[in-house]
């Protein structure tokens, strides 16, 4: 007959394999998401980025690296080096908000001034991300305490950020979705591996995966009825040109 503490330690490496295989999911997405013109740039004939683009790549990219890092710290088990890593994860999360924020509107205030054509998904979608970002990140922040409610909350405020190099694989893949939907819809992914393996290893949704998910979810449809109103369409126009 299995015993508590086999049980407790079969769920806590398979707690640690999935969450470790969550982070090498969202670091090859958003390798491949942003290799044309970021990572792999010269081989693709990428255009020169602005100063601020590069700004925005390392930071992001940072953020990536250190999620992975952070999420690989407590599979090995090295729980004291993660907190004393945490504070340097909090001051890029905070850096990495209003960088996205004024990255989404100057790109695409800079594609109007050369009256290019819009790239990438609607205004919306980017600061809808950014945002669900601050949301899901800034509670697993505190409840950093709470280990099962902090790894959940942090995995889904990443894949929030994790749409836009999903549009980008949605539009080079030409899977039949716009990019925007693509994007949210294969982060949804992510989410339903997480209530997978909730159901699995517990047999109910971990509260953390209920009310992120619901915000992560929430989120996303507002993002879509916003962007199909008249008030709004009105609003990105006039801060963007």
């Amino acid at each position: 007959m299995t015993t508590l503490a086999e049980r407790a330690g079969f769920r806590w490496n398979s707690e640690r394999l999935f969450f470790a295989a969550a982070a090498f999911v969202i670091a090859a997405a958003t390798f491949v998401g942003f290799a044309p013109s970021y990572y792999l740039a010269p081989m693709y004939g990428a255009k020169p980025l602005s100063t601020l683009l590069h700004v925005h790549g390392v930071v992001f990219t940072a953020w990536i690296v250190l999620y992975v890092v952070q999420t690989g710290l407590i599979s090995a088990r090295r729980t004291d080096i993660h907190r004393i890593v945490g504070p340097v994860t909090v001051a890029l999360a905070v850096a990495m908000v209003p960088l996205g924020i004024a990255t989404a509107i100057i790109t695409k205030q800079a594609a109007a001034a050369h009256h290019a054509p819009p790239q990438g998904p609607p205004l919306v979608f980017p600061l809808g991300a950014i945002l669900t970002f601050a949301i899901l990140v800034g509670a697993g922040v505190a409840m950093r305490k709470r280990p099962a409610w902090h790894k959940r909350l942090m995995l889904l405020g990443t894949a929030a950020i994790l749409t836009t190099p999903l549009a980008r694989i949605t539009r080079f893949t030409h899977i039949g979705l716009t990019p925007a939907l693509g994007g949210m819809i294969l982060t949804d992914l992510l989410l339903v591996a997480l209530a997978s393996y909730d159901m699995r290893s517990r047999g109910r949704l971990h509260p953390a995966t209920r009310w992120g998910g619901g915000v992560f979810l929430a989120t996303q449809a507002l993002r879509i009825a916003l962007n199909m109103t008249p008030a709004w369409q009105l609003f990105a126009k006039s801060i963007t040109g």
